[in-house]
């Protein structure tokens, strides 16, 4: 994978398993062949079996800090995860996991992802200076989001999170018409402004047939550093306890607050692996347990999906029973 820079010189789903796929070219003699919970139109990534949204639709609510630490408590849970960061304006996933070099380049050209936290990682931060301005533009923006992850020699993964800009822009819609997703998770945090941005993130995915895992209320309370007592840190019933309601989405639960933690993210070791008992770890095992869950639903609907694809066909050239 070739290092990208800002030289502009250079090139609704639901949450639950019966979200259809679909699209692929059909072949004379046989059903098409679903990929595991994903669109059969469009290629997977080499090596990655699902590939998993971590967004946000607005930036400030920590939506990097939960990418990080759910793919770190996934793979805690025995699954082979790796994650991606495609903020590429702010990528901060480097910094928090410690994985701020250069990409090794292998003989065919392919990135070899850094390994951290039992994690493959790959993230722009290491590739650009920090004082450096990120100005991307269409045809740039999407020759980065196809290098970062189909120009890396992904090691074979069962879940891959993508760490997404905040928002809905051209890396989200790049994303969305090049890469099969297997679902999505929303962050938001307990306040009216912040959901209204995250309603229409989950608006976005359900217009592209996205299943959405649910949402997620990061900072929702406070863990005292001198006593461990939780704390709300916003009005209850502050209009975010409704979203996954409105929306039809599930309910991921709430991520507290922990400043200990916090502060030893800041050195390269997510919260999952400096503090995993802790309250924000414990929150965050529950997390990982829920998309676990959504994962293996996903999985069941398209295979069931895909079992009777394949009957109606043998019905139609007579094999069936």
């Amino acid at each position: 994978m070739a290092a990208v820079n800002g030289d502009k010189s250079a090139g609704g789903g639901c949450g639950g398993g019966d979200c259809g796929g679909g699209g692929g070219k059909e072949s004379a003699d046989a059903p098409p062949m679903l990929h595991d919970g994903v669109d059969a139109g469009l290629a997977p990534v080499a090596g990655v079996r699902d590939i998993v949204f971590v967004a946000s639709g607005k930036g400030g609510v920590g939506k990097s800090t939960v990418a990080v630490n759910l793919a770190v408590a996934l793979a805690r849970r025995g699954l082979r995860a790796g994650i991606v960061d495609l903020d590429l304006g702010g990528p901060s996933v480097g910094r928090l996991t410690g994985a701020e070099e250069v990409p090794v380049l292998r003989a065919d050209g392919l990135a070899v992802p850094e390994q951290r936290h039992g994690l493959a990682v790959v993230s722009m931060s290491g590739m650009v200076p920090p004082e450096q301005a990120m100005v991307w533009k269409g045809p740039l923006v999407s020759q980065a989001v196809t290098q970062l992850l189909r120009g890396v020699a992904w090691p074979e993964l069962e879940v891959l999170v993508v760490d997404l800009p905040p928002g809905t822009g051209d890396v989200l819609l790049n994303v969305l018409e090049q890469f099969p997703i297997t679902g999505a998770v929303v962050v938001t945090t307990p306040e009216r402004m912040a959901s209204v941005d995250a309603e229409r993130g989950v608006a976005l995915f359900h217009e592209h047939d996205i299943p959405v895992f649910g949402v997620v209320r990061n900072m929702a309370e406070f863990v005292c550093p001198c006593c461990g007592e939780v704390q709300p840190l916003f009005a209850p019933d502050g209009g975010e306890a409704s979203v996954a309601k409105r929306m039809h989405v599930g309910d991921l639960g709430s991520i507290p607050a922990d400043l200990a933690a916090a502060r030893q993210a800041q050195q390269g070791v997510p919260i999952m692996a400096a503090t995993p008992d802790g309250p924000t770890g414990t929150a965050f095992a529950a997390l990982a347990g829920k998309v676990a869950k959504a994962l293996a639903r996903e999985h069941a609907g398209r295979a069931k999906q895909l079992q009777g694809e394949r009957s109606l066909w043998e019905l139609i050239n007579g094999t069936g029973h």
